[in-house]
Formats: structure tokens, sequence, C-alpha cells
């Protein structure tokens, strides 16, 4: 979360291009969207028993669990004609690579046409929107978007593999009801492993989901590190904010 508001802050005081970023978290990790509470709506104890960590993120909408799938970002500061667009214009623009990524697949990939029914939690992927990404019915990516005076912020998390349980259970949900949620959430949620009937890795939705920017775009895209500024940067948003317990968990 450091390195992503850390590569918006540096190109609007370098006028740099816009960056794509893809990672992944290591251990797996429960980001919770900005105006969420964690004491209220994550089970803390089951996250530490499982080894997840826990962090807020800048962005809003509900918590998402990074585990077996790819989280990107891109970052687009001021002046740039896709800051041009509504928020939610930019951010469909925005989404569209990733459409066109996971065809690149063999999957066909949409976005939801109508505001599904809700799955009572805190889930990002339990709370569909005109704006999921859907493959068969199913969501498979969800996304948010910030904007802010430097420029816009937007990432979100593409399944290639899914452990629904894992996701309902890191989450605060009344027992009685758990099970229900998980096998109703089963019909709601998928993956690009599940929906394509063979094995995605890390690698091949890194490969696809450039190939679909591109596209989009219709712009090179150089592959490139992070600068010493972007780092130091980053570290610094890590110690102040990202890792202490007032950005968590005092919301």
């Amino acid at each position: 979360m450091a390195i992503d508001e850390a590569l918006l802050i540096e190109q609007a005081e370098l006028k740099t291009p816009p960056v794509i970023r893809v990672y992944q978290f290591d251990p797996p990790t429960l980001s919770i969207g900005y105006f969420q509470n964690i004491k209220r709506e994550v089970n803390i104890d089951y996250c530490k028993k499982r080894g997840f960590d826990i962090v807020r993120r800048p962005t809003g909408g509900r918590a998402v669990l990074h585990d077996k799938e790819l989280t990107y970002s891109i970052t687009i500061a001021h002046p740039h004609k896709i800051l041009d667009m509504n928020l939610l214009d930019s951010f469909r623009f925005l989404s569209g690579g990733i459409i066109e990524g996971i065809k690149l697949i063999g999957c066909n990939a949409y976005f939801s046409r109508v505001e599904d029914k809700e799955i009572n939690s805190s889930s990002c992927f339990a709370a569909p929107t005109l704006s999921d990404i859907l493959i068969n019915g199913k969501k498979v990516v969800g996304s948010a978007q910030m904007r802010n005076s430097l420029g816009l912020l937007q990432h979100g998390s593409i399944l290639y593999s899914v452990s629904i349980g894992d996701i309902f259970n890191a989450l605060k949900i009344e027992e009685n009801k758990r099970k229900e949620i998980i096998e109703e959430a089963a019909q709601k949620i998928t993956s690009l492993s599940d929906e394509s009937g063979r094995k995605i890795s890390f690698l091949e939705v890194c490969e696809s989901f450039k190939n679909g920017m591109k596209k989009v775009l219709q712009d090179e895209i150089l592959e490139d590190s992070l600068t010493e500024k972007e780092i130091k940067k980053s570290k610094e948003l890590y110690e102040v904010k990202y890792n202490t317990y007032e950005w968590n968990f005092k919301r």
C-alpha cells in the first residue's frame, strides 16, 4: 500500500508517466477499505491463526483477501487525459484492460450489467456493483479507485484461484449464518482457474494483463523497477502510516 501511494506522489512531483504495477502479498493479507472498521468487521483471531496480515487501503470499498491472486495498481498524476474523465468513466476505461487480458486467457469477462443482490458480509467480492468484472455471472475481479489533488490511484485483485472459506472466515459473521453465506458466495465468486478449467499462474495473469492494458491504452508499456526515491518514500509511508495502529485500527 505504501508503494502504491509513493508512486503517485513521486509522479506528481517529477511529472513522470503513469505506472501500472503488479504484485502479490506475502504473507496473504486482508486489505480493508478506507472507511471500514477492523474491530467491527474483521475476525482478527482467524487471521492470526492463518498467518494473514491486515492492512487498511487508501481506497474505499470492502475487504479483500489477497491470496492466490494478482494485485494491480495504476497511478496517474495530473495532468493526464484520463483524469479529464469522471471517476466512473475512468474506472471502467482502465478496467477494460483487465477484461481484455482475461479474454486472452480464454475466458469471456465482462462488466456486471445489473446490481446483484449482495451477500450480507464485509467482503468486496460479496458486494456486486455495476463496475464489477464477471465471468459466467460470477465475480472474478474486485477493484477500487481514489482521487486526490495529485491524481488517481486504482488498484484491485484478479483471482486466479480462490478459497471462499478463507475469505469469509476472515470476517466477522454471525456463526449461525456463516455456512449459509459461504455456500451462497460459492455461487457468486469464481477464479480464472475455475472458469478456464486449467491451472492459471500468477505469471500468466501478469502477461495477459499487460497485453490487455496495451490494447486499451494503445500505448507502449515499458518494464521498469522502483527508483531510489520511490523506495525511500514508500519506506517513509510504511513507517508513519501503513504499519501503524492509528492508520489501521483508529477509524
